[in-house]
């Protein structure tokens, strides 16, 4: 049985949250760029902190690639590509930033700055165990960065939807988003990385059609986040059970309704 690294992970973990730690830290002036889309003025804006968060989730994804790279399989060439494993570290860290970002309380933030760091460790080791699909820690470690893409996911529809940012830019953070857990969730098919990568742009697609509309609705952050997260789980279910096979009236008929829940909780949030 082969383990990760726990020194370079350990080096790893350290630097990122001493990363995240220097935001509280700096403090400089919002720029930005701006342009047009379709007659609409746009503009996306940067701080200090926003590049902080931007360098730590480059670091994670630079430490991870190298963690993964030393695993038996990969070094042998029986797996060639680690880049899926690169995106429930790098998204932990983003959404972490973030939420580390509005919290003003010093404990509360010391507190959510060790979780991170817990947090990062096990999905860090839990990819590493998933790069053997046999291994015997390969199931849990599965089951544990599903929970965490499910997690992840509405996290960032509800921060995607507070931002209250224009639809194209919303929309398109929302399909990519959505493109790379869809990835990561239907990689684990083994089937080849071109239909993986058109599922999940497909997915991404409708995600962000979706989101262009819901900014439009009377809702709520909690309502839109759940509600995108069941129509998410709904159109990542039923493109694994597509991709091994198993779509049947069965599978039909427990996702939609699932898709009925989505569209009562949208609904009502408009209520």
């Amino acid at each position: 049985m082969t383990t990760i690294n726990r020194e370079r992970l350990s080096v790893l973990v350290a630097l990122i949250l001493l990363s995240l730690g220097l935001m509280p830290l700096i403090e400089s002036p919002t720029s930005g760029i701006g342009t047009s889309f379709l007659g609409t003025p746009l503009r996306l804006e940067f701080s200090g902190t926003t590049l902080v968060a931007l360098l730590a989730t480059s670091l994670a994804c630079a430490g991870v690639d190298t963690l993964m790279r030393a695993h038996p399989l990969v070094r042998r060439g029986e797996v060639t590509l680690v880049l899926p494993h690169w995106i429930m570290p790098g998204l932990t860290v983003v959404v972490a930033s973030q939420i580390l970002g509005n919290i003003t309380n010093a404990s509360t933030w010391v507190a959510g700055l060790l979780v991170t760091g817990i947090l990062l460790w096990a999905v860090c080791a839990a990819e590493y165990a998933t790069i053997d699909p046999e291994g015997p820690a390969a199931g849990r470690s599965r089951l544990l960065l599903n929970a965490l893409g499910y997690v992840l996911v509405v996290l960032l529809f509800g921060l995607i939807w507070n931002t209250r940012a224009r639809s194209s830019i919303s929309a398109s953070l929302t399909f990519l988003v959505v493109f790379a857990l869809a990835f990561d969730l239907l990689w684990t098919s083994r089937v080849s990385a071109g239909r993986v990568v058109l599922l999940s742009a497909a997915i991404g697609i409708v995600m962000a059609e979706g989101n262009w509309a819901i900014n439009y609705w009377n809702t709520n952050m909690f309502v839109a986040a759940i509600a995108q997260l069941l129509a998410f789980y709904a159109l990542v279910g039923l493109a694994g059970q597509y991709l091994l096979d198993r779509l049947n009236r069965r599978v039909l008929i427990e996702f939609a309704v699932v898709m009925t829940v989505a569209l009562l909780l949208l609904l009502r949030g408009r209520g």
